[in-house]
């Protein structure tokens, strides 16, 4: 089964954002829904979260999320 999965901590490093109160901040995405972004448990994104997300963090869609294959499904 393939799901979808983010990588915000590791941009988050990158960018020198320790927390996600400071994303919150920076970004302009809730914490709710960054939270829930987090841990891989969101049903779907919003367009505008994405957006939001990639400019904040200058990288493209792909290196904010991608596919991970799961074993088993």
């Amino acid at each position: 089964m393939k799901v979808l999965k983010n990588n915000l901590r590791l941009l988050m490093a990158k960018k020198g954002v320790r927390t996600m109160v400071e994303l919150e901040e920076k970004s302009g995405v809730s914490r709710q829904v960054l939270d829930r972004f987090e841990k891989d448990k969101s049903k779907r994104l919003d367009f505008e979260t994405v957006v939001k997300l990639c400019q904040f963090f200058e990288c493209e869609v792909g290196e904010l999320l991608y596919i991970d294959e799961q074993e088993g499904e």
